[in-house]
């Protein structure tokens, strides 16, 4: 079933002009509030039973629990599910490695072996409340975003041309630098090198830029792929950012973000003339991300000349996603916690750029503070030498700064400023204002780089609320009468 278009009828009762009937935000709100209070409920009991019968079986069950609640997202209010799928996507692999971890997996990094513990099923109700808010804020958009995503491939039709080469000059510049950077350093595919290694060892800025602005593209693509006459040009390019990625070493999780960000316009656009997701497409877009990337995974690790050697490594990989969340909740798990000079050192950091750095930070607050209670010397030096760390740091640092109802707090703030980004991001595309799209895209790679490091400067940094606030005027300015931002970008359009 096609996923893009606009141009069919969802139902042979409705004119192409007819106005949608909307469901009423109180009815929506008790069928993803039910699907949520089951789920509470479940996960309560998963969280108790861990506790009194200690089992690996409860972080298994955590996994599928999530899972379930995506599903049910999926069918309860698609809208959030579509603007958070790459978050979901990234969820389920941190269940994933917690379902390894608490079976007993060792983690390499830490050097430590898992039991059970029951943290996965404690993580499990903090994502819970965050989605359930998220969706609040979602659902409150929702009826405006509709209409503008039920004719939004009309509207960009025009602009077709001018996306499609912008997106071939970007690609194609990005695409010769890297290649010459391959030949100069070796391509981490072929030559087996760890991407982290390899972006260590070359120290190339642009590089990393690249690296972290790459999904400000992605929706730019979907968009294209949504535009009757560009659909295959819009698939292409996608595969060409893939095989780009690929090449470079990227895993697993990397590319899951990439197509999930890819899905958001698109998705969006089927949704929006009232024509449900299937299930079986979730299904056999996952099973083709694992059947194409977990090869090319193996390979990058050496598959080619030693199978066995390359299993073991991916098999260590999988239980680093969740081991900070895990050291995390056995040493530091406490109701009400407070590290006021952490705390203190972060926010006064929101205000300045020049200190919004990972290596500037050190071991005073964020991914660094986290690390270094459970990472030997030699590697939390070799790690803040090079910029990187471990990942998914944001919920244990706020953990062990601020407990769990401190948590629980800067959590739901965050699902609803993160939803609220997302929904100004929908808008924008939708209506074909892309600067504010891209200002408004780099914000979004910016609140992933958050869940990915802990600093929270990702999400309350000044160049993060100066970017919105930008982002913000132009989607007013563009709402008037004799908007400059408008006539650009019909006058691009006319220069096809």
């Amino acid at each position: 079933m096609a996923l893009v278009g606009a141009d069919r009828l969802p139902s042979a009762r409705r004119t192409p002009g007819a106005r949608v009937a909307f469901t009423p935000y109180g009815q929506r709100a008790r069928s993803f509030g039910g699907m949520f209070a089951i789920h509470f409920l479940l996960a309560a009991l998963a969280a108790f039973g861990a506790v009194t019968a200690p089992s690996a079986a409860w972080a298994y069950l955590a996994l599928a629990l999530f899972g379930s609640m995506c599903f049910g997202l999926l069918r309860t209010s698609p809208a959030t599910f579509l603007l958070f799928v790459p978050l979901l996507a990234l969820r389920i692999t941190e269940f994933i490695s917690g379902a390894a971890i608490e079976g007993g997996a060792f983690m390499i990094e830490t050097n430590i072996t898992g039991r059970a513990t029951g943290a996965f099923t404690r993580l499990l109700l903090i994502y819970l409340l965050f989605f359930l808010t998220a969706t609040f804020v979602v659902e409150a958009a929702w009826p405006r975003l509709k209409q503008l995503f039920r004719d939004a491939p009309t509207r960009w039709q025009p602009q077709g041309k001018v996306i499609w080469i912008g997106l071939l000059v970007v690609l194609g510049a990005a695409t010769v630098y890297l290649v010459r950077l391959g030949i100069n350093n070796g391509f981490p595919l072929i030559s087996h090198i760890d991407r982290f290694v390899f972006l260590h060892k070359i120290d190339s800025p642009i590089y990393s830029a690249w690296l972290t602005n790459r999904p400000v593209l992605v929706p730019f693509i979907g968009a294209l792929a949504c535009i009757p006459g560009y659909r295959l040009r819009g698939v292409l390019i996608l595969v060409w950012l893939l095989a780009l990625s690929v090449l470079f070493g990227e895993k697993f999780t990397s590319l899951l973000m990439i197509l999930s960000i890819f899905s958001i316009p698109v998705g969006l656009v089927h949704i929006a003339n009232d024509r449900s997701i299937p299930t079986g497409a979730i299904g056999g877009i996952s099973l083709a991300i694992v059947v194409t990337t977990v090869p090319a995974v193996l390979i990058a690790y050496g598959a080619l000349t030693n199978f066995d050697h390359a299993v073991q490594r991916y098999s260590d990989r999988v239980a680093l996603q969740g081991q900070l969340w895990y050291v995390v909740d056995d040493k530091y798990l406490a109701t009400s916690r407070l590290d006021d000079r952490a705390l203190g050192a972060d926010i006064a950091a929101w205000m300045k750029p020049g200190e919004q750095d990972a290596t500037t930070a050190g071991t005073r607050f964020g991914l660094y503070y986290v690390m270094q209670p459970f990472t030997a010397s030699r590697l939390l030096g070799w790690a803040m030498e090079g910029g990187t760390g471990f990942v998914f740091s944001l919920y244990p640092y706020l953990l062990m700064t601020m407990g769990i109802v401190g948590l629980l707090i800067v959590s739901s703030i965050i699902a609803a400023f993160h939803a609220f980004v997302m929904n100004m991001l929908a808008q924008t595309i939708a209506q074909g204002n892309w600067i504010a799209s891209i200002l408004l895209g780099r914000m979004m790679s910016s609140l992933y780089g958050g869940y990915t490091t802990g600093f929270l400067w990702n999400f309350f940094g000044i160049k993060n609320l100066v970017t919105l606030a930008i982002a913000l005027f132009l989607v007013w300015e563009s709402g008037q009468r004799n908007s400059r931002v408008r006539r650009m970008t019909d006058a691009l359009a006319r220069r096809r």
